[in-house]
């Protein structure tokens, strides 16, 4: 077995650059050794600044280099699934953003080209890998907090000022504040039921100059009667949370998807009178346990430690979303 997988990353993305590039040139097992991109310039600057070997000036040239293992896709999302199903077909394993994919219908069709070629394909919500949310999958699999009843999530922040030429706000490139940041709050909700939503009923602010939301509020019932409200926002101050609400206590998730890596991060527990403990975690890159777990299941031909199918479920979900805020506030639109 190889020692360390050899990515390959598709453009120059923000999140790239001061994230995902960073976090696995770090990694124990993982390095970077190529780098695509359409603006020459840029793309020498970022390799030379990352210390990146290879810089290709296409998409295509990377998906051909043969001392490329793995894909690393940071594209807008309208991208995801040509250059997620085009690297599956040159044979490269693929850590591919959220949303992995503009629709269900979409991821879907991304799941099947990967495992028609045999090749891993997850989706990179890199939250799910700290300790903090680690730990409360144990605590709610211990029943710390008894049966849980009602999630409430939320990731918001404020882009000011609302720039058109942000992806974020194009519909070409399958922008708006749901598939943005929403899906998070949507995917917090799911990981703690362990169930998936079965109706979905929400509100948004669509934006005409830009034809996407730049906010939303919904909530998903999820089976015996459970509900998870979920929100997100281009407008609001920073936030990034979920509170889990148990017959028994709480569990509060104050920085649940951007924890910041100096100062650490915290779990609160309330018991079912009110009494709270704090739980901390040292801090930690989540980027870099993410790309290590990748890489590792990726190394040993082992499944990946979050399949692909979990993300066209997540997007289900997304989209019964959009489907239920585009209409009138009292329609109700089922999942199923």
């Amino acid at each position: 077995m190889a020692e360390r997988l050899r990515w390959g990353v598709l453009g120059a993305a923000r999140v790239a650059r001061r994230r995902v590039i960073p976090a696995i040139q770090a990694s124990a097992n993982g390095a970077v050794v190529a780098l695509a991109s359409r603006d020459r310039d840029k793309g020498r600057a970022v390799a030379a600044e990352l210390g990146i070997d290879r810089v290709h000036n296409s998409y295509e040239a990377l998906l051909a280099d043969p001392e490329v293992d793995a894909i690393y896709n940071p594209l807008p999302n309208a991208l995801h699934a040509e250059w997620t199903v085009r690297a599956a077909e040159a044979g490269k394993a693929v850590l591919c953003e959220k949303p992995l994919a503009q629709d269900a219908a979409e991821a879907a069709h991304m799941v099947e080209a990967c495992a028609r070629r045999g090749v891993p394909l997850m989706e990179a919500f890199m939250y799910r890998f700290h300790p903090q949310n680690v730990h409360v999958r144990t605590l709610l699999a211990q029943g710390a907090i008894g049966d849980v009843e009602q999630v409430r999530a939320g990731f918001c922040f404020r882009m000011d000022p609302l720039d058109p030429t942000n992806v974020r706000l194009q519909p070409a490139l399958a922008g708006g504040a749901l598939l943005d940041v929403g899906c998070y709050a949507v995917n917090a909700s799911r990981m703690v039921f362990g169930e998936e939503p079965q109706r979905a009923r929400a509100w948004r602010d669509f934006d005409e100059r830009f034809g996407v939301d730049v906010a939303l509020a919904g909530v998903l019932e999820y089976p015996g009667r459970r509900f998870a409200t979920v929100d997100c926002s281009f407008k609001a101050g920073y936030s990034g949370w979920y509170t889990v609400l148990g017959r028994d206590g709480v569990i509060e998730v104050p920085r649940a998807f951007t924890p910041q890596r100096d100062a650490g991060a915290v779990v609160i527990i309330s018991d079912a009178q009110g009494n709270r403990r704090a739980e901390r975690f040292p801090g930690v890159d989540q980027y870099r346990l993410m790309a290590e777990s990748f890489a590792a299941a990726v190394l040993a031909g082992a499944p990946v430690p979050y399949a692909p199918d979990d993300a066209v479920r997540n997007m289900r979900a997304v989209d019964a979303l959009a489907r239920a805020a585009a209409h009138t506030c009292d329609e109700e639109v089922n999942l199923w």
